[in-house]
Parts: structure tokens; C-alpha cells; sequence
């Protein structure tokens, strides 16, 4: 009995000072920047969609976020040393031209609502992070929704990156290509006339419906598509045509962590 308490102890010693290693490696290596050849990086893209004030407005988790809880995960990853990056800085990465942090992450908004101006806005001034809003260009300026004159604020800001999430969020992956092409050229093109100047072609599918003849000529026209699957992309395998997307829901920070590192294991090509 107490030569297999004694292995038990072993082998407990053995695995704590394995993970205090692993997280003194972390933390001295946190701040290291790679190229996409030198490391293959985990890069989540976090879902949100509106932000709001009190629980009692939170009708579906997956499209109402208090700001108390938005504020408390995007702390708690900037803590664990994971760095906001724009879509920008992915597309200069994947070409060679940019490095990125050992843990990079993108925060998304889809659909343009108004909290994303009442109050994610607010905290990307306060806390000096890039976050990204997909709008829906028939939307704009209605009830519930930004308008064009608070996007050209949060724009000039230099820390929100507008995109497009269609004309009218409709079924995509019933759409012909051409139509579909139509469409998300029709939003690109209008966001940069309201705006004022040239943005990345980067657009969101209305709840992930896609088809692979849509993706295809999209692809074609130069123009990046984010899916919502809740895979996590890898720098080994990226596609900027097909990128994944995962949603925070209510979760703490340390969830979301084990949600990474558990989709990269299994999803990992």
C-alpha cells in the first residue's frame, strides 16, 4: 500500500511540475511575435452580436451579451496575454508581410446592432483594442441598429473595422452565385462610399449559410468569409476564404480557453 501511495505521489509531482513548467514557458514567451512559417498559431475569432446593460435583456444567449460579461471575457483573455488583432493584421500575416502574437484573437459583432456603439465602442476607447462589426446595409439607422453617422464615428476611430454581413441577411446558400456575388459586392461597395474610403473585402454569412459555389466565386473576387462553426484556425491550415468562428455565450474566461485548445485537438488536420 505504501509503495503505490508513493508512485501516486511521484507521478502527482511529476505532472504539477510538468504544467508549472509549461506555464512559466507561457508566460516568459507570451509576448513573442511569429511569422506563419515559424509557428503554427492558434487564432480564435470570438462571435458576438448585441451587448446590453441587465440579464433581464438577454433573450438568447448567443445574441445578447451583458457588457458586464463581454467586459469580464475580453479582461480575461487580454490577462492571459492573448492580443486583439484586426482583420488587417491577419491578412498581412497570412501573406508574410506581418507577425502576430504567440495569442491572437479577433472580436467580431455581427449584424450591426446598437450596443456595439453604446457600449462595446466605448470599451474598445477605453481599453485601446481593435474590434470588427458586420452590418447589415438594410438595417442601418433602423430601430435596434446603428447608424451610418455612429459607424463613421466608430470607424475614424481607427479601433472598428466595419464589414459587410449582406444587404439584407438573408439565406444565402440558397442564392445563385452570381446573385450572391451581387449582393456582398453591393454591401462592400456601399459601406465604403458611407465611410469614405477603400476597406478589406471581408464578409460574414447570416447564421453561416453558405454554399460551396457560393464561397467559390467569392473566393474568385478576392473577398474573405468567415463562417460560424466554431472551429478555431490554425496558421498551418488557414483559409482567409473559409475562417472559423466560435461564440463566447456567457461563458467565463477559462471556458472559453478549454474551448480552444479542446477545438484545436479536435479539429486539428
Amino acid at each position: 500500500m505504501k509503495k503505490i501511495l508513493k508512485i501516486f505521489c511521484t507521478i502527482l509531482v511529476i505532472i504539477v511540475l510538468i504544467f508549472c513548467s509549461l506555464f512559466v514557458y507561457d508566460r516568459i514567451t507570451i509576448n513573442n511575435q511569429y511569422n506563419i512559417s515559424e509557428k503554427n498559431l492558434l487564432i480564435p475569432i470570438i462571435i458576438y452580436h448585441d451587448i446590453v446593460e441587465k440579464d433581464e435583456e438577454v433573450v438568447f444567449d448567443y445574441m445578447q451579451t451583458t457588457y458586464e460579461t463581454f467586459k469580464n471575457q475580453i479582461n480575461g483573455l487580454i490577462k492571459l496575454g492573448y492580443k486583439p488583432i484586426t482583420y488587417k493584421d491577419l491578412i498581412e500575416y497570412t501573406e508574410g508581410e506581418k507577425k502576430l502574437y504567440k495569442k491572437s484573437f479577433i472580436i467580431t459583432f455581427d449584424d450591426g446592432y446598437e450596443g456595439v456603439y453604446k457600449y462595446a465602442y466605448p470599451y474598445a476607447l477605453e481599453n485601446n483594442i481593435p474590434i470588427t462589426s458586420f452590418l447589415i446595409n438594410d438595417k442601418v439607422g433602423t430601430p435596434g441598429y446603428y447608424s451610418w453617422d455612429e459607424a463613421r464615428e466608430m470607424d475614424k476611430s481607427g479601433l472598428v473595422s466595419i464589414y459587410s454581413h449582406s444587404m439584407k441577411h438573408d439565406n444565402y446558400d440558397k442564392y445563385e452565385p452570381e446573385e450572391l456575388l451581387k449582393d456582398v459586392t453591393e454591401s462592400l461597395n456601399q459601406i465604403e462610399e458611407e465611410l469614405g474610403h477603400s476597406i478589406e473585402k471581408v464578409f460574414t454569412y447570416p447564421c453561416g449559410l453558405y454554399s460551396e459555389e457560393g464561397q467559390e466565386i467569392l473566393k474568385q473576387n478576392g473577398i474573405i468569409q468567415n463562417f460560424t462553426d466554431s472551429k478555431i484556425n490554425q496558421s498551418k491550415t488557414i483559409n482567409l476564404y473559409g475562417l472559423h468562428r466560435m461564440y463566447a455565450l456567457e461563458d467565463p474566461t477559462w471556458k472559453i480557453i478549454l474551448k480552444i485548445e479542446y477545438r484545436h485537438f479536435k479539429y486539428e488536420s
